[in-house]
């Protein structure tokens, strides 16, 4: 009655006692990493506490007080806030939690009931009760003992009151000599869920590495739309002034009236591209907020300075070679580990299905001990019955096992060919990696070049032009032609870090953290 009155919370409380130390173990085990882990979500606002602040107008347009969101902010945010990763630390929790009842059901297992009543038949009245206590466990080998103990008490009130009362205990032990005998067999069960949690924490470590690149990107990329909106400003203003430019010059007799049209069409362009990228930040930016699991009328934005950062930088670049790194991820890759640890497991299930196919032989030995004399505690040992014998079951019918051995072969065979194909793949996904990384860094370098010459063309155009030796055109494809390269400088810088970030990723040794963070603090040089 004292166990059954324990509150749900205590049960819950229990649980994730439980289920928590072994995600602990197990995260040490697999990863040596000893974070905290937890499923408990905090439904405060997670813009509770950050500072708003007068953000600079970004072109013409002002905006009131915001909260300027840091890389760092925005990845821990959406490790507390996504649910996309609230799904995969319950997918982690749930699994630990079916440990949790695989090894109870190797520990003694306990227990209890009782019961009351009272009876009335043709004037007699009878009241009685019972009590059974036991407990039962499962050793290693696969041995069984169950211990149970029964007390009877029946008292007649009336005509011949009396009482009696019986008790009696029985033990059995039971022992399989042939099919599931052995540790390896007995306890493959237990095994295997062990080694899922590891799996299921491998996993999760790998859905943090992608999860906190995919967050990067998210966010490098509404930088580079804000970036896009700043120099769309900057164009259309100078648009501006070479139109009012080429209207002075024509009214002075220096530039005939089409070149003035042609300043104003190109003027309005850029006005329309400047609308056009506003736009497209906005979109961008309230994507992101969705992404982060914020409501897209949040006053929020990202921090300016951390594009900034990343150009006062330049490249990153990591200097290790595509075999070198193919040669680490086979070694880092978690995904890859988990495959080929479950290639593993086929083997061991194709041993424990061939012990399937054999005869059931299992030794039993049991004995009952009865009270004597009507007293509940005075067991009579000379009173007891003894039994020892073997079950024995012949393996006449074993289609179901035949199956289960045959289908354990294929399983086996496809695990390999599938950890043979995950390799490869592995393999590809590096190059592959590795080869955009050195793109991205040879496009860097080229956009550097393209954005000084553009800015020297803009420069010797607008002298050329005022002198009477180029024409207006020349002036606003010079313009275009900067606004590409500023374009794309910024693209091919955050193309080069993402790249990189992707790179550790593809690797496996991107290092995440439980708050979404990760470092990036390697052995390898950099140019």
């Amino acid at each position: 009655m004292v166990l059954a009155g324990c509150s749900a919370a205590h049960y819950k409380k229990s649980a994730d006692k439980e289920v928590y130390e072994i995600i602990r173990k197990k995260q040490m085990a697999a990863l040596g990493i000893d974070g905290s882990f937890s499923i408990e979500q905090e439904h405060a606002d997670p813009l509770l506490g950050l500072p708003f602040v007068e953000p600079a107008p970004l072109a013409d347009i002002k905006a009131g007080p915001t909260i300027a969101l840091s890389l760092p902010q925005a990845l821990e945010i959406a490790a507390k806030n996504s649910r996309d990763y609230q799904s995969q630390k319950e997918s982690v929790y749930l699994g630990t939690l079916d440990l949790t009842l695989a090894r109870y059901q190797w520990g003694p297992i306990f227990g209890g009931s009782a019961s009351a009543e009272y009876e009335k038949t043709d004037g007699d009245e009878n009241v009685g009760g019972g009590i059974g206590l036991g407990f039962s466990k499962l050793f290693a080998d696969g041995t069984s003992l169950g211990v149970n103990l029964t007390s009877d008490l029946l008292m007649h009130l009336v005509q011949n009151p009396r009482e009696a009362a019986t008790s009696l205990i029985t033990v059995t032990l039971t022992k399989p000599l042939w099919r599931g005998a052995g540790k390896r067999i007995a306890q493959e069960n237990l095994l295997q869920a062990e080694r899922d949690i590891v799996y299921r924490i491998r996993s999760f470590a790998r859905f943090r590495k992608t999860f906190a690149v995919s967050i990067a990107t998210s966010y490098y990329r509404v930088l580079q739309n804000r970036d896009s909106v700043r120099n769309a400003w900057s164009n259309y203003q100078n648009l501006i002034l070479a139109r009012e430019r080429t209207e002075m010059m024509a009214r002075a007799g220096r530039l005939p009236k089409f070149q003035v049209d042609q300043a104003l069409q190109d003027e309005l362009s850029a006005k329309d591209g400047y609308v056009q990228s506003v736009q497209s930040y906005y979109q961008a930016l309230d994507q992101f907020k969705i992404k982060l699991a914020l409501p897209t009328d949040a006053a929020v934005v990202l921090d300016p300075g951390e594009l900034a950062l990343l150009q006062e930088r330049g490249i990153i670049h990591p200097d290790v070679s595509a075999e070198d790194a193919v040669n680490l991820a086979l070694k880092a890759r978690l995904d890859l580990a988990s495959e080929r640890d479950q290639v593993a497991d086929s083997g061991r299930k194709v041993v424990v299905a061939k012990s399937g196919l054999a005869p059931d032989v299992d030794l039993v030995l049991r004995s009952s001990v009865p009270t004597a004399n009507n007293r509940p505690g005075n067991f009579r040992t000379d009173f007891g019955t003894y039994t020892a014998g073997l079950d024995v079951d012949l393996p006449i019918d074993r289609r179901t096992e035949r199956n289960t051995y045959r289908r354990a072969l294929i399983t086996l065979e496809r695990g390999k060919r599938g950890a043979a194909l995950l390799e490869d793949e592995v393999k590809l996904n590096v190059r592959d990696a590795w080869r955009k990384l050195q793109e991205a860094r040879a496009g860097y370098e080229i956009q550097s070049i393209s954005l000084t010459l553009a800015e020297d063309r803009v420069e010797s155009t607008t002298l050329l032009l005022q002198a009477g030796r180029a024409s207006t055109r020349d002036l606003l494809e010079s313009r275009a032609a900067l606004l590409r390269a500023q374009n794309a400088l910024t693209r091919t810088l955050i193309d080069h870090t993402l790249a990189r970030l992707a790179f550790w990723r593809d690797i496996g040794i991107l290092e995440v953290n439980e708050n979404g963070l990760w470092k990036e603090d390697y052995d390898f040089g950099a140019e």
